[in-house]
């Protein structure tokens, strides 16, 4: 290939490829210095908590009642404690509603434990949501039996408070919302352990040994597991990107539809976690809860995230830092839970209130979650629309390459054409 040839391809493949390198924009983020310390004034320490709650317990002895549930596993303990709501108690509990509540299993996620708080406190009549209709409250509650954990993973909760701010594993360096037995041990490609080991076996942890016991005894109607880091309401499954099939399915999803529609402003990513959040998770308790414990309503929400908080900064990304996004998040949330208390009887057992639910449920609706942000397993936040740019880019590029390749060979070819012509002229004559 002669020179100018050469000069030829070149020209041509920054012309054609050129305005589809990406273009990379440097961004300052101010506060990525600054990690966030735990706020003592807005937040309780796990004793002052637990000795509130204890206290809450004693002044409502016809409410609430309180046990501690401990295991062992290899020298680990580990304790539980587990506050159950009811009124009438010499009813048949199985003839009640029955509802499980679980916060606090990542230890950095410290919102959770104040919002168990600020429910069981609504619950005893201490504090009072705003506009509540408490006649009609009344009724509601007289038909449920609640069983709420306010702090799953006390130990790991202990490391957080001791300054290691983005621990969410347990006591022993194990992630308790992958210990459980459902697709238990499978690894993504961007698999950390230190956010995410499984343990060495399902249910090796005694945290979760208690909590399986306690799901499988009580046979509830609904378990939530609360959790921090965006927003949203989650129902199985996170090991795969589907909802399960069905009626079950149905009532689940408009159930969250209602709650983003009525407290969130449909705001909330809604739909199966695995399949709304960005990546799939293995082994967790929602998806035992629902496969295994045949729970008819499951479902992980996520009540608070700082998306531009730096992944070092968790204490900032898990937690409202400041008194107004506090007092927010933990009014709309106690909102939300005591409408599932209000809806969710009706919707498993009432065909006329499911009707009532499923007129919420639009097409924007089902497909929340696929257009709204997603973000990745460590923090980093796309939109579905980048994610589709870049797709596009990727094809095109590799098109691209495929066009200088062959322009390459044809360039060649003509090259090749030109040196031959004027030895055929000499050979002629």
């Amino acid at each position: 290939m002669d020179f100018s040839t050469f000069k030829c391809c070149i020209f041509f493949f920054f012309l054609f490829c050129f305005p589809f390198f990406p273009i990379v924009h440097p961004q300052i983020d101010l506060n990525s210095s600054i990690i966030a310390p735990i706020n003592r004034d807005l937040y309780h320490s796990s004793a002052d908590l637990m000795e509130e709650i204890e206290a809450l317990v004693q002044r409502h002895p016809n409410k609430l009642t309180m046990d501690t549930f401990e295991a062992e596993n290899k020298g680990y303990q580990a304790k539980v404690a587990v506050v159950t709501y009811c009124r009438n108690r010499m009813e048949d509990y199985r003839s009640k509603f029955r509802i499980l509540l679980t916060f606090g299993q990542h230890g950095r996620e410290l919102i959770t434990s104040e919002l168990a708080l600020r429910i069981l406190s609504i619950l005893s009549e201490e504090e009072f949501l705003p506009n509540m209709d408490r006649t009609s409250l009344n009724s509601t509650l007289n038909q449920l039996l609640i069983k709420v954990v306010p702090m799953e993973n006390l130990n790991g909760r202990k490391l957080v408070e001791a300054g290691d701010l983005c621990e969410r594993r347990n006591g022993r360096g194990v992630d308790l919302n992958r210990n459980w037995s459902v697709d238990w041990g499978k690894k993504e490609k961007d698999y950390d352990p230190h956010e995410e080991n499984p343990g060495n076996a399902p249910f090796s942890e005694p945290e979760s040994q208690i909590m399986r016991k306690l799901a499988l005894s009580f046979e509830p109607h609904v378990w939530v597991n609360v959790h921090s880091g965006m927003e949203a309401l989650f129902m199985p499954y996170d090991h795969k990107n589907t909802t399960p099939e069905g009626t079950p399915s149905m009532k689940m999803r408009a159930l969250v539809t209602a709650l983003n529609h009525r407290h969130f402003q449909d705001r909330c990513m809604i739909g199966s976690g695995g399949g709304s959040v960005g990546y799939l998770a293995h082994g967790t308790a929602t998806d035992y809860i629902y496969d295994v414990a045949k729970v008819p309503m499951a479902f992980t929400f996520e009540i608070y995230g700082n998306e531009s908080a730096s992944s070092k900064d968790c204490f900032r990304m898990f937690n409202p830092t400041d008194q107004n996004t506090f007092k927010r998040v933990l009014n709309d949330w106690s909102a939300a839970f005591f409408t599932i208390f209000k809806l969710a009887p009706r919707q498993t057992g009432d065909a006329n209130s499911e009707a009532e639910l499923v007129k919420w449920v639009s097409i924007d609706d089902y497909l929340d979650g696929y257009l709204m942000g997603r973000r990745n397993r460590y923090g980093k936040k796309m939109e579905v629309f980048d994610l589709g740019l870049q797709e596009i880019r990727s094809y095109f590029r590799l098109f691209m390459l495929s066009c200088v390749i062959l322009l390459f060979m044809f360039c060649s070819r003509i090259s090749k054409s030109k040196l031959q012509r004027p030895l055929s002229s000499t050979m002629l004559h």
